[in-house]
């Protein structure tokens, strides 16, 4: 069965404000009934003493007096019992005296009697009265019951009401702590429910600080991080799918590029003129590049490339390189300026996975200068330059004079499936990352003066260039 929080927190409560209002109530209840037994004895105690010492008859009218000065009812009458004098307004029937006391203070409200349907509580005390012609007298005492119940009552029924007022406060006080307690729960509870859901965003901050505040800000730190799982894992179910896609894809195309080739050995075989043709060179290059940038984009995502380093000459390479990308240029009325190092730079890499990452931020920088739409010769143009930095690194620039990155993907430019083309995947630079991080150097962009450079650096080999 559901227990609600706000049982759990204001029943407890309840329940000690409850036994702890009782027993001090009661407690209070028997003390101001002890007190109040206690005072209405003394006092007419003190009645009767004077009473007692009086030097004077007891009439009536003294008797009356004293009864407007202690509340009990006072009847005088002779060793055997007849009426001498009363303070009641008509005469009483016999009263019992064989249990009369002598000393005034041992008076107590203890025995009852009846007297003209009315209840008192009775004392008979013997006294000896000078003026009278026997020798005692009995004065017998009544007191009212319902007098004393009334003063009883006013003296229990205060702390009494005081201490449901007290039980009623703490109710209320406890119900509404319990209820925003409850609340507070309640709403964080719907929170989590949002957030198992799907929905990570982040939820106001209750505006006390207090617990319930810590649980709330808890909750936004769990929302952040599993938009970040959540982030992590789409990209991952991304590359598994490209990668499971690319299987086939990847067969298909390896075999197209077979057939490429063989086509063009047996038209240059066909053909001997065409053997020196730079146009077909170019084009069996790309050929055999296809294979090995297919299979790097697949394995985009699956942690570090693996490499087979060997010692290159950078600058050659970049060198070899440009000319499989001066067709495209031309084609986009790009001019490709290279400025190749003071001296020779070695680097251990894989030529094939640093070859690749060179061709493909080349031919994204011509891709942008074309699709910046300036038809200016000085903003057509893409530079590349080689040269040693003042750390003793390689450092590749690529710039050029296209538009730049769009705002929206410029953050996260490197991440796979970010691409502001509208045909491009967003693996380019995700995989020239990890192909450059793997052979330990960096890769970085900026832009500047409407400028757009890509940084590459790279160790550089100590041993020197290949065969030296």
């Amino acid at each position: 069965m559901r227990w609600p929080l706000r049982n759990q927190i204001m029943l407890p409560l309840l329940v000690v404000a409850v036994l702890s209002i009782a027993a001090v109530g009661g407690v209070h209840a028997w003390l101001a009934a002890r007190h109040t037994q206690q005072r209405i004895e003394d006092q007419v105690r003190g009645v009767v003493s004077v009473l007692t010492s009086a030097r004077f008859p007891l009439t009536g009218s003294v008797l009356r007096q004293m009864k407007s000065l202690s509340g009990a009812e006072f009847v005088l009458t002779d060793a055997s019992g007849r009426l001498l004098a009363t303070s009641l307004p008509q005469s009483p029937p016999p009263l019992p005296s064989r249990s009369a006391l002598t000393d005034p203070d041992r008076i107590a409200l203890e025995q009852e009697a009846s007297i003209a349907g009315r209840d008192y509580f009775h004392t008979a005390l013997r006294i000896a009265v000078q003026q009278a012609a026997a020798g005692r007298q009995v004065l017998h005492v009544l007191f009212p019951r319902d007098d004393y119940r009334a003063a009883l009552r006013g003296a229990i029924i205060p702390p009494i009401v005081v201490g449901l007022a007290s039980l009623v406060a703490v109710a209320a006080v406890a119900h509404v702590v319990a209820g925003r307690i409850g609340r507070g729960t309640a709403r964080l509870g719907e929170e989590l429910k949002r957030i198992a859901g799907g929905d990570f965003t982040a939820m106001k901050l209750p505006a006390a600080d207090d617990e319930v505040r810590d649980l709330a800000v808890a909750i936004n730190q769990a929302a952040d991080r599993l938009t970040m799982y959540e982030q992590q894992v789409r990209t991952a179910e991304q590359a598994r799918t490209v990668a499971l896609l690319g299987v086939g894809l990847a067969h298909e195309l390896r075999n197209a590029a077979t057939g490429c080739l063989m086509a063009i050995d047996l038209h240059t075989e066909a053909c001997g003129a065409c053997g020196d043709d730079e146009s077909l060179a170019v084009a069996k290059r790309q050929l055999r590049l296809m294979e090995s940038q297919l299979q790097r984009f697949l394995k985009t995502g699956k942690g570090p490339v693996p490499v087979r380093k060997e010692e290159i000459e950078l600058g050659k390479l970049i060198g070899e390189l440009l000319p499989l990308v001066r067709p495209a240029a031309r084609h986009a009325g790009v001019e490709i300026e290279w400025t190749p190092p003071g001296d020779e730079l070695a680097v251990s890499a894989d030529p094939d996975a640093i070859g690749q990452v060179v061709l493909n931020l080349i031919t994204n920088a011509i891709e942008a200068v074309q699709a910046g739409g300036d038809q200016r010769a000085d903003r057509r143009r893409v530079l590349v330059a080689l040269s040693r930095g003042a750390d003793g690194r390689a450092r590749l620039t690529i710039s050029d004079t296209g538009p730049g990155p769009a705002s929206s993907v410029s953050d996260a430019l490197f991440e796979p499936f970010v691409s502001n083309k509208p045909e491009g995947i967003g693996l380019g630079l995700a995989t020239a990352r990890q192909v450059v991080e793997a052979h330990g150097g960096t890769v970085e962009w900026s832009r500047s003066s409407a400028v757009t450079q890509f940084r590459i650096e790279l160790p550089i080999c100590e041993r020197g260039l290949v065969g030296v």
